[in-house]
C-alpha cells in the first residue's frame, strides 16, 4: 500500500438511531461507534457517523496504473484482500481521518469515501461491516486492504491474504451520498469585495445538522440553512459570514480540530 499521506493528496485534489442497509442493522453505541452485526470476536468497532458529503476524487495513477474513482451503489465484487496495521497507525487516511489499526476500517481504490461496506471472508464465512476511509491497495490486483482489527475479525490476520466478497452499503450516517449536494460557489469571484463563509457539512436530516452546529458552537458564528438538491431538502451548516478570503481559509483549516476535514469555502454574496 502507498503511504497514507500520498493517498490523502490524491483525494484532496477532488473537489436515525440505527443504520440499516440491505438487511444489516448496525446498532451504534453511546460513543457513536458500532459493532458489526456479524462480529464474532473482540471489541473492535467501525465508526459509522460523520458530516459533509462523500468524496469521489479525480482519476489518479500509481505505479503506472490509473484508477478512476466513481460512485457505484451496486458494487458487489469478489477478490483478494490484504491488511495493514502498525506502519500506518496514527497516520491520516485519504479523507483526513486518523487510521486506527484497532478499529474496523478499510481502503479501496475507487469507491467513495467515507463509505460503509460489508466484507465476507469466503474461506471461512466470517463477515464484518467496515468504514471505508482510505485508498489502496495498489498491488497484485487486490481489491481491498483492511485494518488489523478487521483482518482479525475476518480470520485472516495470520495468513495475510484472503478471498473476500465486498458489498457497498452506502454512506455513513450523517454523510450525504457523493454527488447529491449542490455545488458550492468556491472562490466564485475575483472581486475583492466578495465575502465568504465556510460550509462545514450538508445533511439530509436536520437533527444531524443541528448536532454539528452544537459541536461547532465555539468555532464562531454557526448557522443551519435549508436548501434543495436533486429534488430533496438538505440542511447545510455554515461557519462565519462576510469573511475575506484569508479569514475564511483560516476558519476552514481550524475546523479540523472539531473533526471536520472536508469544509468548503463558499462565496456568500
Amino acid at each position: 500500500m502507498i503511504m497514507a499521506l500520498i493517498c490523502s493528496a490524491v483525494l484532496g485534489a477532488c473537489s436515525s438511531s440505527s443504520y440499516i442497509v440491505r438487511g444489516i442493522d448496525v446498532q451504534p453505541t453511546s460513543g457513536g461507534r458500532t459493532v458489526s452485526g456479524g462480529s464474532s470476536s473482540g471489541s473492535a468497532t467501525a465508526w459509522t457517523g460523520g458530516s459533509g458529503e462523500q468524496k469521489v476524487g479525480r482519476p489518479y495513477t500509481i505505479a503506472g496504473r490509473t484508477y478512476v474513482p466513481a460512485r457505484d451503489d451496486d458494487y458487489d465484487e469478489i477478490g483478494i484482500s490484504s491488511w495493514y496495521g502498525p506502519n500506518f497507525h496514527g497516520l491520516p487516511t485519504a479523507n483526513g481521518e486518523t487510521f486506527d489499526q484497532n478499529a474496523l476500517s478499510a481502503a479501496h481504490t475507487t469507491l467513495p469515501i467515507p463509505s460503509m461496506i460489508e466484507v465476507t471472508n469466503l474461506e471461512n464465512g466470517q463477515t464484518a461491516v467496515l468504514r471505508l476511509n482510505d485508498r489502496g491497495p495498489f498491488a497484485d490486483d487486490r481489491i481491498l486492504d483492511v485494518s488489523r482489527a478487521a483482518a482479525i475479525q475476518l480470520g485472516f490476520q495470520q495468513q495475510g491474504l484472503a478471498r473476500v466478497r465486498v458489498r457497498y452499503l452506502g454512506p455513513p450516517e450523517g454523510v450525504a451520498p457523493a454527488g447529491t449536494v449542490a455545488p458550492s460557489r468556491i472562490y466564485a469571484s475575483n472581486n475583492p469585495d466578495t465575502r465568504y463563509r465556510v460550509q462545514a457539512g450538508a445533511f439530509s436530516r436536520r437533527e444531524n445538522a443541528e448536532a454539528l452546529r452544537r459541536r461547532l458552537a465555539s468555532a464562531g458564528d454557526v448557522r443551519v440553512e435549508n436548501a434543495r438538491s436533486a429534488g430533496r431538502r438538505i440542511y447545510r451548516v455554515f461557519v462565519g459570514n462576510g469573511l475575506v478570503r484569508s479569514e475564511a481559509d483560516t476558519v476552514s483549516r481550524s475546523l479540523s480540530r472539531y473533526g471536520v476535514h472536508d469544509a468548503r469555502v463558499v462565496a456568500s454574496n
